[in-house]
């Protein structure tokens, strides 16, 4: 390499670094300054933060523990399993890094890792499509209204797909090394296991993904998949196995968590809002980066052209089809697709500074005619959507109605000034274009022929560098520049001001008041919009809908956990919808909100529901054998608790008098609680069942209990 040639290479390298770490404190600025949430939800963030500090207070000693409560506590079905071990580890490391442990700390996690999501689309671009499109991909990150939104919140979401983009850029950086000595690739290959096994410890669901890794491999890889690579994609889910044994030390736990997950899927809550046509994760990505959308579509048609020509581009292409036909059968919500929103800014960028746009140059303007509209129009997309109106979830719902495509909670249509607008915005345009025609029609004539002389002087190789410049022409690629900021703005001032005016903003109606009997019927006033509340109590008592109803006292409780009102008529109308166990928790609740506001005879309908609810669920429990059978195992032998173990096996004996187990076992509680003589008779009983069956060991037991003086 020549002294020329290497300072070359090492100026590019200085300007491309100077401009990712321009990108990447931009992105961080942003990340941190919109890391304000002042309330966590009560859900997943609840359980995220109590669980971390159950684990700093007792060490990762006690996770076997945090498994077993999980199992056994069926408030906590829909909760986040402990399969993310590697996310709890994480969490415990923030914590006792930046104390106190609360909802602030974990999303202080998500946002640094935010920030490391921005450097890691940037290093998997610049492998797979180069570093320009690289440094564009980044610069279409720090705007993702998505990326932003769980930036702020205390999930494991962001934390996820920045270490999904870690371990698919350990993979490709992997496949893409030549040398052909395995052993000289050991520490690749160590790497990419460490960072997918962690992914798979962050969520359990990156098994998805992952096989969209694994088929993008396959499908753009140049050569040949060794069959010690083929191997390497078994090692991360078995060391995502072992790793939760280890800590949680019970093999059979991971199995039925998982079944708990899956059973997550069909809760109220997937099936109001999660539900829906398999294209509907294409609409929801849409919604929230359309400018990165439309440049996809255009990358994707232009792929398919001649795919073999663009491996990388094809790489990812691969992994989105692949991922997107594994999410089409799963709930729908975009926190789960937080892992394709870098791959479609990857695509994009590939599309923006690759293929030729009208004939016109490629360069730094060019790519930030689309960067500066795409993050305007994104920007006010995440304002609106995550600030204004406070979205928690990204459903397609919670996102239409935060932009008024929905009827949203007490709002009110503001004047719309979209006309004046759009024919000020198309005026100055069409004004702005034929000006610069005008000016370049008469520019003279011998500026012309000086710049022929000058070409025909230049040497070949500068005049072909120039060329592409002139034909582009900085004034034409200005110009537009301009004209597309102008366009994005005016786009979103009409918007702005055409969109609903939310409840509690200047302008808007107050939020309807709870009445003082959280049961009583729903009341409007003249003039009034309907709130969640209002909805809620509608469908419940008017419409005779309690799923319906339950949706809309969620939505309340989502923006103020300790609503009143709202934990009382969800309880009632958890029951109604036939789902006593979620109901027994929030009545559980509203007996402690109402005992501290003196509210007595709340208080004593909500501990009669608890004790009803629990009545009913052991009446349930009692005539299923199997059921049965196992509480009063584990009361006998684990709780250490005879008397509520001799009922179980009793309501099994009441159904099924010649059950063997229960008869056996019941004479066994008898015997603990002290009673020989109900005792001896089953004793008696089970001794004749043995011998039928020829149960010599469990005869001899019979024989030698029956033997003792009563």
């Amino acid at each position: 390499m020549t002294t020329r040639s290497f300072g070359a290479a090492l100026v590019s390298f200085v300007r491309t670094y100077a401009v990712l770490l321009g990108i990447v404190g931009l992105g961080a600025a942003l990340r941190i300054l919109w890391n304000d949430v002042a309330s966590y939800a009560p859900a997943d963030e609840a359980y995220y933060v109590s669980s971390t500090q159950f684990l700093l207070r007792e060490g990762l000693s006690a996770y076997p523990r945090l498994v077993a409560a999980h199992l056994e506590r069926a408030d906590l079905a829909a909760s986040p399993t402990p399969l993310r071990w590697g996310y709890f580890v994480m969490t415990s490391l923030a914590c006792a890094a930046d104390a106190p442990c609360d909802g602030r700390a974990l999303a202080w996690l998500s946002t640094l890792a935010g920030i490391v999501s921005i450097v890691f689309t940037y290093l998997l671009g610049a492998r797979l499509v180069g570093p320009r499109a690289g440094l564009v991909a980044a610069a279409l990150t720090v705007t993702s209204p998505l990326q932003l939104a769980l930036s702020r919140r205390a999930l494991q979401d962001e934390v996820y797909c920045a270490v999904f983009l870690a371990a698919a850029w350990a993979l490709v950086r992997l496949v893409q090394d030549e040398r052909e000595a395995l052993r000289a690739r050991g520490r690749a290959m160590a790497l990419f296991v460490l960072l997918a096994t962690l992914a798979f410890a962050v969520k359990e669901a990156f098994v998805f993904p992952y096989a969209g890794l694994a088929a993008a491999t396959v499908l753009a890889s140049r050569s040949r998949v060794r069959p010690a690579e083929a191997l390497l994609f078994l090692a991360p889910p078995v060391l995502f196995f072992a790793g939760f044994v280890l800590l949680g030390r019970d093999a059979s736990a991971f199995v039925e968590l998982l079944r708990l997950t899956r059973a997550s899927f069909l809760d109220d809550y997937g099936i109001q809002y999660q539900s829906g046509p398999p294209h509907r994760p294409l609409f929801d990505l849409f919604v929230l980066a359309p400018i990165v959308c439309v440049l996809v579509a255009f990358a994707l048609a232009r792929l398919a052209e001649r795919p073999r020509e663009h491996r990388g581009a094809l790489w990812l292409v691969s992994f989105l089809l692949v991922s997107l036909a594994a999410f089409a059968g799963l709930p729908k919500n975009l926190r789960f697709l937080v892992v394709l929103d870098p791959i479609l800014r990857l695509l994009a960028a590939w599309a923006l500074v690759t293929f030729p746009w009208a004939g016109r140059a490629r360069g730094a303007a060019f790519a930030a005619a689309w960067v500066i509209p795409s993050a305007v129009l994104e920007l006010a997309l995440f304002h609106e959507t995550f600030i204004t109106f406070r979205t928690y979830d990204p459903t397609t719902y919670d996102v239409l109605r935060a932009l008024g495509a929905l009827p949203g909670p007490a709002a009110r249509a503001g004047a719309s000034a979209f006309p004046f607008v759009f024919f000020a915005a198309l005026g100055a345009l069409l004004v702005g274009l034929v000006v610069r025609r005008k000016v370049a029609v008469s520019e003279p004539e011998t500026n012309a022929e000086s710049r022929d002389e000058e070409a025909a002087e230049m040497p070949a190789a500068k005049a072909a560098a120039r060329a592409p410049k002139e034909a582009g022409g900085p004034n034409f690629v200005a110009f537009w520049l301009g004209a597309v900021v102008v366009a994005a703005l005016a786009i979103v001032i009409a918007w702005k001001a055409s969109s609903p005016i939310p409840a509690g903003k200047p302008g808007g109606a107050g939020p309807l008041a709870v009445p003082p009997n959280p049961r009583a019927a729903p009341t409007r006033s003249l003039g009034a919009q309907p709130d969640p509340m209002t909805l809620g109590l509608a469908a419940l008592y008017t419409q005779n809908d309690p799923v319906l109803a339950a949706a809309r006292f969620r939505e309340v409780l989502a923006q103020n956990p300790d609503h009143y009102g709202a934990t009382y008529q969800l309880a009632t109308a958890l029951e109604q919808a036939g789902d006593p166990r979620s109901a027994r928790p929030l009545w559980v609740k509203m007996a402690t909100m109402a005992d501290g506001i003196g509210d007595m005879k709340t208080a004593e309908h909500a501990r009669a529901r608890v004790a009803a609810i629990d009545e009913r669920v052991r009446a349930a429990t009692m005539n299923d054998p199997e059921v049965s059978m196992r509480l009063g195992l584990e009361a006998l032998y684990q709780k250490k608790e005879p008397e509520a173990a001799a009922a179980h096996f009793r309501a099994v004996l009441a159904h099924h008098p010649e059950h063997y187990g229960a008869t056996f076992q019941l004479a066994t509680a008898l015997d603990q609680l002290g009673r020989p003589a109900e005792a001896r008779p089953l004793w008696t009983k089970m001794l004749g069942m043995a011998e039928g069956i020829g149960d010599t060991k469990t005869a001899e037991a019979a024989r030698a209990r029956l033997a003792q003086k009563p």
